[in-house]
């Protein structure tokens, strides 16, 4: 996936998730590893993150769930 594609692929399951009243979701993004320089989805998926308004907060996942390459997100409660 492009990081362009991916921003609305994460945008619109955000979106989902809030419609669905989901307090825990976990974005799958990759570690990166076929990236040139840097992971470009996981910084593109946590730069979004930041400034997402229904986000309260994220994280790594643990190493047993993705480790590096998915991360939790805590969503606003509606």
């Amino acid at each position: 996936m492009t990081t362009t594609t991916a921003r609305g692929a994460v945008t619109d399951f955000i979106a989902q998730a809030l419609d669905r009243r989901l307090r825990c979701i976990r974005i799958i993004h990759g570690k990166g590893l076929h990236s040139q320089d840097t992971p470009q989805l996981q910084n593109m998926t946590r730069r979004l993150l930041r400034q997402h308004a229904e986000v309260l907060a994220y994280t790594p996942c643990k190493p047993g769930h993705g480790g590096d390459g998915a991360t939790d997100v805590l969503l606003q409660r509606h």
